[in-house]
């Protein structure tokens, strides 16, 4: 029930329809596989006596209506008709599998899609305690398990259909054979699944880390390679890989094993209990042989139908155990991302851009982050005057980059608050965000073209020219792109491997640039680069002054030499060193 339930938080109103008629398509295989099955009796019946056949009212008006001169071609008519409602059963299975697996498929894409917007929807402080293995894992993985549990739900309630059908035609022909039959292999389904239930879901929360672990050590081999081939550390990551790979095939086969072993047993119980029935009858209540030989062939044609259909029963049960843990994670996932867009929608007043006129304050702000009782920083104030130039100064880990974290809204003032012009940041993120531009100490950059990459974000066919020419000349990277012979469509390679430090650095520059930012913020932007690349750089920036408001944060003197203000942080205070 549990499952069911996080099942139906997670499926919107539309899916729950299309599962409802995917049921109302099950049921209709049901009830053709069970009519199948049900016109066998009357054939053998008719092989075997029939002058008898004769004697049944529905027979006898088939006979008269088309006019037969002998039993044969009744028995060829009702032989055509079992193949034709084989046949036209066969073609409703087709039907029946395409609209599931189209379900399936178009459903975890749709999932997938809502598990990408519910992590990017998140706030900055959630991306900063969770790992990028972690999500991946949670969008790929989990999504497709999610959908094996569902498909395994869906083929769950075909085969009980199928085998509640043919259990109620087989108990009426007979009910000794049948109960005992039935009951034999409920108790060993109910026994298998009490014993596995603990295995597989303790096998699914492992399985989940492992995957995790995947994604992990292969974004850390690949991601630090340079520092993986320098310190010969190739053997070190490849055997932690292989480590989780390893966990991962082994909570995988145990999986498959632990759903096989039913299998025989379930077989073998079944011809007991067939068998035992048969010599309950046959010899104790003395049944004529001649009544076994049709109820035999009905229970053998259903058999070979249902011993199938009891070992997928046991199995699909284990694939939803073993995927619980999964569809758990999905639900509380987005539960979460639901109650935060609830608290978003009470708060947001609007998505307009802010008209940005005098002053950005910082009012009485503490900020500390979640679980940890110390402030980073504590009661601050301070004012920044529209088109100024403001530095943070301080030792590493002062809380420089976090009061620009909050001044930009990635993260929320524990106490206080960031105001522009009177009015709280936070009212209207998006438009606050949409007047930021932010330069970092580590530029990102895409596996792609230097206009994609500075024109972040923006379809290729809607790409403002006369804005990218604008920010290239700014970040003073014309000369550059002009010796580079595919020029603005030069492939940079992942993370901008086949650039130079100060190329990454400027193409950050013309990125923040090209959205025509009134506020600029640089955190140790040129930190890592040499005193000459520097220079350039700081040119580049230099030439910005008094056209946009800039908050630098840096070591280095020469950096923030021209600011005009410049404050130290330490000790959760902001202190104003230059004026």
């Amino acid at each position: 029930m549990d499952v069911i339930r996080k099942l139906n938080y997670i499926f919107n109103s539309k899916q729950k329809i299309e599962l409802f008629w995917l049921f109302i398509i099950i049921c209709i295989g049901s009830g053709l596989e069970l009519l199948a099955v049900s016109v066998i009796l009357p054939i053998i019946d008719g092989i075997m006596d029939p002058e008898a056949m004769l004697e049944q009212q529905i027979y006898i008006r088939i006979y008269s209506f088309f006019h037969m001169a002998s039993i044969k071609p009744l028995i060829m008519l009702l032989l055509v008709s079992m193949i034709a409602i084989y046949f036209l059963k066969n073609i409703f299975l087709i039907y029946m599998y395409n609209r599931q697996y189209r379900f399936i498929f178009e459903n975890q894409r749709k999932l997938a899609d809502r598990m990408v917007q519910c992590y990017m929807s998140q706030p900055y402080i959630f991306h900063v305690s969770k790992s990028t293995a972690e999500l991946l894992r949670n969008i790929n993985e989990d999504s497709g398990n999610f959908f094996g549990a569902l498909q395994a739900g869906i083929k769950l309630l075909t085969e009980l259909m199928v085998c509640a059908a043919l259990g109620v035609f087989l108990l009426i022909k007979d009910k000794t054979i049948t109960i005992s039959v039935v009951f034999l292999l409920g108790i060993m389904m109910c026994l298998s699944l009490k014993v596995y239930k603990k295995y597989l879901l303790k096998m699914g929360e492992r399985n989940r880390y492992y995957e995790m672990s995947l994604n992990k050590w292969v974004q850390q081999a690949f991601g630090g390679i340079k520092e993986v081939k320098i310190l010969n550390k190739e053997q070190f990551f490849y055997n932690k890989y292989d480590e989780a790979y390893r966990g991962h095939a082994k909570s995988e086969y145990t999986y498959h094993t632990l759903l096989m072993m039913p299998k025989p047993i379930i077989e073998s119980l079944c011809i007991c209990g067939l068998l035992g029935a048969i010599a309950i009858k046959f010899w104790w209540r003395g049944a004529d042989i001649t009544y076994f030989v049709p109820v035999l062939s009905v229970f053998a044609v259903a058999a070979f139908r249902l011993l199938p259909s009891f070992n997928r029963i046991t199995e699909y049960l284990g694939t939803i155990m073993y995927y619980k843990a999964a569809i758990t994670s999905i639900f509380e996932d987005l539960k979460e991302v639901d109650e935060l867009n609830r608290v978003k929608t009470g708060k947001e007043k609007t998505v307009e851009g802010i008209a940005f006129r005098d002053k950005i304050e910082i009012r009485d702000l503490s900020f500390r982050y979640a679980g940890s009782d110390k402030y980073v920083l504590r009661h601050l104030d301070l004012c920044i005057a529209r088109k100024s130039s403001i530095a943070f100064i301080g030792q590493s880990g002062a809380g420089k980059t976090t009061l620009a974290d909050i001044i930009m809204g990635l993260l929320q003032p524990s106490e206080g608050g960031a105001y522009v012009d009177g009015a709280d940041i936070f009212d209207n993120l998006e438009g606050w965000h949409r007047i930021i531009g932010y330069i970092p100490q580590n530029i990102y950059l895409m596996d792609d073209t230097i206009r994609n990459n500075i024109a972040f974000g923006v379809d290729e066919g809607e790409i403002n020219e006369e804005m990218l020419s604008y920010a290239v000349e700014q970040a003073q990277l014309a000369q550059m792109i002009r010796e580079l012979p595919s020029g603005l469509d030069t492939q940079i390679g992942e993370m901008g491997v086949r650039l130079s430090g100060g190329q990454r650095q400027r193409i950050g520059i013309a990125r923040a640039l090209y959205h025509n930012p009134e506020i600029l913020v640089l955190d140790e932007a040129t930190s890592a680069l040499d005193n000459d690349t520097e220079k350039a750089v700081m040119d580049a920036i230099e030439s910005l002054h008094g056209k946009m408001t800039l908050i630098i944060i840096a070591h280095r003197l020469s950096t923030i030499k021209d600011c005009d203000l410049v404050y130290e942080i330490g000790d959760g205070k902001a202190v104003q060193v230059k004026e």
